[in-house]
């Protein structure tokens, strides 16, 4: 004892005269006083040193060194080394932190750092260890920094943070950081924080979860700049409460077992819904806001992102890939992997590309699904499955509620039996026996009604869909349909059970197979605005209710059905009101260009555009009158003969343009339904083609163009009068 205490007054001196730190060491933890701030003195009979506001007893003093180290004020600095750790912790934070160091595992407990000059304890951790840790417990705010560590525990978490405030974990720019545990032990994640944990700088993390998840925090994660790479992990790659937010950074998150990243509300307190700068917020939303995001999954059910409520995303590059399977573990209520599964899917911006295989996986699978900026493009090869006797195939989108009212969106489904877009619920029923027809409805019903003695209907419906805004703006929206059918369900490209409205944007859908329809509706479909081309194997527009067409200009191509199908099988079965329609087939008879059971059933609101090209009615009654008629129309029951691509103009006495049409392929139609704007009952008009396309049309719309000067040079139709 004598010896330490003339250490100690000799290293008193030499403080207060020539050096600048005194190092006073406890095992492998060291606390470092500047000479400027801290006092040294003894009590309790010399048994106790008292360097600033940290006491020691002068028995578990191990030595005592004077050197010339610069101290950074709150700063604990924690390096690695094999089996062992040494903790260097700044004197001016002495009294707040008591550390312990058993081989290569540390535990730190932090206490009231208010005085510490307004700022917070910074733990600075660098090394490397394949059997240690950091635990750290505390109620207030801290920074721990990576610094080059590579660690390793296992038997629990690399790093466990008890504490439930504010923790800041920032990776030193330009330093590569790997932290691992083991696959024993109870840890909930390899990184673990009870409280808020927010991820940032400009190194790189890597983090891999042997036990359950890779990141996981009790409250949320924000996170910036920061490159982390979740290689593995047993359940999710990132698990947390509240919400998660990615404002930048690169994140890579793959080999999981279960969800790449999940969230959802902390149960004990009211779920707040987005907040002021996500103050005091319990949503259980998830926020990508820029950066790089690249997920992958493959197990059964997972989803690449998981939200309890929304998922919004309005900036960044986000990459996912989902190759799982169906999850039937619950037989009520099978789980399907995707690469989004949330109450509520906004997206307002960014770049999201997902890729889907496996079997029956989703793109977006959600409750309600909004787009108003951004691109979006989705490519599912998925294949269907059966469970308890019900096809699953593939989806796009799958949601009650669509609203797609911005942004750039690609679907591309090659999946036996998938729809690129499902929306809306109810109850399905069926009547009077009879086989079910491919496409979800009966023979001879074009997927709506009636045939072989059965009829498919649909009650208690639920949910919308919508595509554009009121002004006319909207989506870019195409789609791509490849698949076939799959034990008589078949690939469509968009299926509502719900009412369909499209306000405006563009529409460009494509099917291939036998079933495959563009849009079916089994309630209704509305077109206000916007340009709409649809070229399908089976029908474009297919729907158990109504169809209107209200405004915008829509194309409808089918080369093995109806181009445009309604089974409403009453007056207004299609409406054409100030829009613009071309509807063909090159099927042949009996498929219509408008297919509605009677061509009475058509009515005639406005001053819009049709024409209609195909085979004569093929069931119900062929009359060839509309009453109440706003204008002028006619049905040419005689064999018209329609070239391939020439410009057949519809001009009235005068020869002033009506509108001009061109079709691709040779249409011999022995029903041609024809409206126009200008035409007046009892008038003379005629159709005559050109080899010439119209140059100054105001719309131009894959073979339709509206308000031309444009003349015919052949007789099409050499006259006819309008009724």
């Amino acid at each position: 004892m004598n010896r330490l205490l003339t250490t100690l007054l000799l290293a008193m001196t030499m403080v207060g005269s020539i050096a600048q730190t005194l190092n006073v060491q406890q095992g492998n933890v060291t606390y470092a006083f500047t000479a400027s701030g801290d006092d040294m003195t003894f009590s309790d009979n010399g048994q106790t040193l008292t360097v600033g506001q940290k006491a020691f007893t002068l028995s578990d003093i191990t030595q005592m060194t004077v050197d010339e180290t610069t101290v950074e004020p709150n700063l604990v600095n924690i390096v690695y080394d094999g089996s062992t750790a040494t903790v260097v912790i700044a004197g001016n934070v002495a009294p707040y932190v008591t550390a312990t160091v058993s081989g290569a595992h540390v535990s730190i407990t932090q206490t009231n750092t208010a005085a510490v000059d307004g700022e917070e304890i910074a733990y600075q951790l660098s090394g490397s260890s394949t059997d240690g840790s950091l635990t750290l417990d505390g109620t207030y705010k801290c920074t721990i920094q990576l610094a080059g560590l590579t660690l390793t525990n296992p038997n629990g978490a690399a790093i466990d943070i008890g504490n439930k405030k504010r923790i800041q974990l920032s990776v030193k720019n330009g330093t590569q950081n790997t932290l691992n545990d083991g696959n024993a032990g109870s840890q909930k994640a390899c990184l673990y924080s009870k409280g808020q944990l927010q991820l940032q700088g400009k190194g790189t993390l890597t983090v891999n979860g042997n036990t359950a998840h890779a990141i996981k925090s009790g409250d949320y994660i924000a996170m910036k700049n920061l490159t982390l790479n979740i290689a593995s992990a047993i359940k999710d790659g990132i698990s947390c409460n509240k919400y998660f937010l990615m404002e930048s950074g690169n994140v890579t998150i793959s080999g999981v077992g279960d969800d790449g990243i999940q969230t959802d509300f902390e149960e004990d307190n009211d779920v707040t819904g987005v907040t002021s700068n996500h103050e005091d917020e319990n949503s259980g939303n998830v926020y990508i806001e820029g950066g790089t995001l690249t997920i992958t999954t493959t197990a059964n059910g997972a989803k690449c992102v998981k939200a309890d409520s929304t998922v919004y995303v309005n900036g960044g590059t986000i990459t996912m890939n989902v190759s799982g399977g169906v999850d039937t573990s619950d037989s009520s209520d099978p789980s399907y992997a995707a690469a989004f599964g949330c109450g509520k899917f906004v997206q307002n911006g960014g770049n999201v590309t997902i890729t889907v295989k496996g079997t029956a996986g989703r793109g977006v699978k959600a409750y309600d699904i909004e787009t108003n900026g951004g691109e979006l493009s989705i490519t599912n090869s998925a294949a269907p499955t059966t469970i308890s006797s019900d096809v699953k195939g593939a989806k796009g989108l799958k949601a009650l509620n669509i609203a797609l009212n911005g942004g750039t969106i690609n679907i591309s489904m090659s999946g036996n039996a998938s729809k690129a877009i499902r929306c809306g619920d109810g109850t399905q029923s069926t009547s009077g026996g009879g086989m079910r027809a491919p496409g979800g409805g009966w023979p001879g019903g074009g997927g709506g009604g009636g045939g072989m003695g059965g009829r498919t209907t649909w009650t208690n419906v639920t949910g919308s869909y919508t595509q554009g805004l009121s002004d006319g703006t909207g989506p870019t929206l195409t789609i791509t349909q490849t698949g076939s059918q799959y034990n008589s369900s078949s690939a469509k490209a968009i299926k509502a059970i719900c009412a369909v409205t499209i306000y405006g944007g563009q529409t460009e859908v494509t099917t291939k197979t036998s079933g495959g329809e563009g849009l079916e509706s089994k309630t209704s479909i509305s077109i206000e605005g916007g340009n709409h081309y649809f070229f399908c194997y089976d029908d474009c527009l297919n729907s158990a209710g109504k169809i209107f067409f209200n405004g915008g200009a829509t194309v409808c191509y089918s080369n093995g059905n109806d181009a445009v199908d309604s089974n409403a099988g009453t007056t207004g079965a299609i409406t054409i009101g100030n829009g613009a329609v071309l509807a063909y087939t090159s099927k042949g008879a009996p498929e219509e260009g408008l297919d509605c059971d009677n061509n009475s059933y058509i009515q005639i609101t406005g001053n819009g555009y049709a024409i209609s090209a195909g085979g004569s009615q093929g069931g119900g009654s062929s009359s060839n009158t509309i009453s109440g008629a706003k204008q002028g129309y006619t049905f040419l029951t005689s064999t018209v003969s329609y070239k391939a691509k020439v410009y057949n103009t519809l001009a009235d006495a005068s020869g002033n343009n009506l509108m001009t049409f061109q079709l691709p392929v040779a249409i011999s139609s022995t029903l041609s339904f024809i409206t126009a704007k200008g035409m007046t009952s009892g008038s003379k008009y005629t159709i005559k083609s050109s080899t010439t396309e119209p140059s100054d049309a105001t719309t131009s719309w894959h073979g339709l163009y509206l308000g031309s000067s444009a003349t015919g040079t052949t007789n099409v139709v050499s006259s006819f009068t309008a009724k």
